[in-house]
C-alpha cells in the first residue's frame, strides 16, 4: 500500500485510541451546604453559648438580679436563618458560605431594654453592642444580627465552623440578652422591690464609675497613643495583669478552673460596659475625630489577644488568655479615653 494511503487509513484508529486513553476529570462531590441540619447546628451552638454565659453571670452576680433560666428560655425563641448557602473555594479546598441572621423577638428586646439600666447603667444595649462589633463583620440593626458564616458539612450530619463568626455572634447576643434575665422582683438594700421600681431608684442615683486614673498615667497613655494609637501589649505583659495578680515569673501556663474562666468572662463584660460609658461621655465632635483611631485600636486588640491565646493547650485556656488580654487592654484604653472626657 502506498505510504500516504496507509497513513490516512491509520489516522482514525490512532485518534480513537488517544480518545480512549483520556480519563475524564473526577468532579469533587458537591457539598450539602443547604442541609437542614446546618441551621439546627448553628442554633444549638448559639443556645449553648448563651446558656453558658447566662449561668456564669448569674453565678458571679453578687446582687442576684439575673435569672439565668429566663435568658436560656429567650435563646430558644430566637429566629436563626442561613440564606443563600453556596460552595466556595478557599485555597485548595471547598467549603460552604451562607448569610447568617439571628432575630430577637420584639417582646424580648423590649424586656431587655427595660432591665438594661440594672445591668449596664446608663449605656443603652444598642450602644454597647455597636461598640463591641466595631471593626468586625457583624452587623446589628436593633433586632437582628447579620454576618457571613463559613462552614463544612461533616459525615455525621453536623457542620464544622471555619472561623470565629459564630462565636462572636453568640457572645454579642449574650450582651444584648443579658438584661432580659433581670428578675421581676429584686432586692436592694435588703428590700424587695419590682424591677421597674429598682430602675427608678438607680436612675435617680449616680451610677458608679471605675476609679479615676492618675493624671500622670493619663499623660503617659496619651503620649503612647499619639505614637501608635494604643500602647503595645508587650509593654504591659508583666506589670498590668489584672485577672491573675499572683502570676509571678512562672513561664508555664496553669490549668484554668471553671470558676476562673467564669470570673474572666464577667470581668470582661464589666470592662466593655465601662469603656462604653466613658466613650458616650465624650463630646460628639471628639468622638468623630477619634473614630478611626478607635477602630484601629479595636483591630490591634483583636490581633494581640489572638496571639496571646495561641499559646494555650486547650480551648478553655485559650478563651481565658484571650479574655485576660481583652480586659487588660480595655482597661488601659479607658485610662486614655478619660483624658478626653470633660467632667
Amino acid at each position: 500500500m502506498h505510504p500516504k494511503l496507509l497513513a490516512a487509513a491509520l489516522l482514525p484508529l490512532l485518534l480513537l485510541g488517544a480518545c480512549r486513553g483520556e480519563k475524564p476529570e473526577q468532579n469533587q462531590p458537591a457539598l450539602a451546604c443547604d442541609h437542614p441540619n446546618a441551621v439546627q447546628n448553628v442554633r444549638d451552638h448559639i443556645i449553648g453559648t448563651l446558656t453558658r454565659e447566662a449561668k456564669a453571670f448569674a453565678r458571679n452576680d453578687n446582687r442576684k438580679f439575673v435569672d439565668a433560666d429566663k435568658i436560656i428560655a429567650a435563646a430558644t425563641q430566637l429566629t436563626v436563618r442561613l440564606d443563600q448557602a453556596k460552595a466556595v473555594r478557599d485555597g485548595n479546598k471547598m467549603l460552604c458560605q451562607a448569610g447568617l441572621s439571628v432575630h430577637i423577638p420584639s417582646d424580648i428586646a423590649a424586656a431587655a431594654e427595660s432591665g438594661s439600666p440594672l445591668i449596664y447603667g446608663q449605656t443603652a444595649i444598642r450602644e454597647l453592642v455597636e461598640q463591641k462589633i466595631m471593626g468586625s463583620n457583624l452587623d446589628f440593626d436593633g433586632s437582628t444580627f447579620r454576618t457571613v458564616l463559613r462552614y463544612t458539612p461533616k459525615s455525621d450530619g453536623g457542620i464544622a465552623f471555619q472561623d470565629n463568626a459564630i462565636e462572636q455572634t453568640a457572645q454579642t447576643l449574650s450582651v444584648a440578652l443579658l438584661p432580659y434575665g433581670v428578675k421581676s422582683i429584686v432586692v436592694i438594700d435588703g428590700q424587695a422591690v419590682s424591677k421597674e421600681e429598682a430602675v427608678k431608684r438607680l436612675s435617680a442615683e449616680q451610677f458608679p464609675e471605675p476609679p479615676a486614673a492618675d493624671p500622670e498615667d493619663i499623660l503617659e497613655n496619651n503620649a503612647a497613643s499619639q505614637a501608635e494609637g494604643v500602647p503595645a501589649a508587650t509593654e504591659f505583659d508583666e506589670e498590668t495583669e489584672v485577672l491573675v495578680p499572683n502570676s509571678g515569673d512562672t513561664p508555664d501556663i496553669p490549668a484554668v478552673a471553671q470558676s476562673e474562666l467564669d470570673n474572666a468572662r464577667t470581668q470582661n463584660q464589666h470592662a466593655e460596659a465601662d469603656i462604653t460609658r466613658i466613650w458616650h461621655k465624650m463630646e460628639r465632635g471628639v468622638q468623630q475625630n477619634m473614630i478611626d483611631e478607635q477602630r484601629a485600636w479595636l483591630h490591634k486588640k483583636q490581633q494581640d489577644c489572638l496571639r496571646a491565646s495561641a499559646v494555650a493547650d486547650n480551648p478553655a485556656q485559650a478563651e481565658y488568655l484571650q479574655l485576660q488580654c481583652d480586659t487588660r487592654m480595655t482597661r488601659e484604653r479607658m485610662q486614655y479615653l478619660r483624658g478626653y472626657v470633660i467632667e
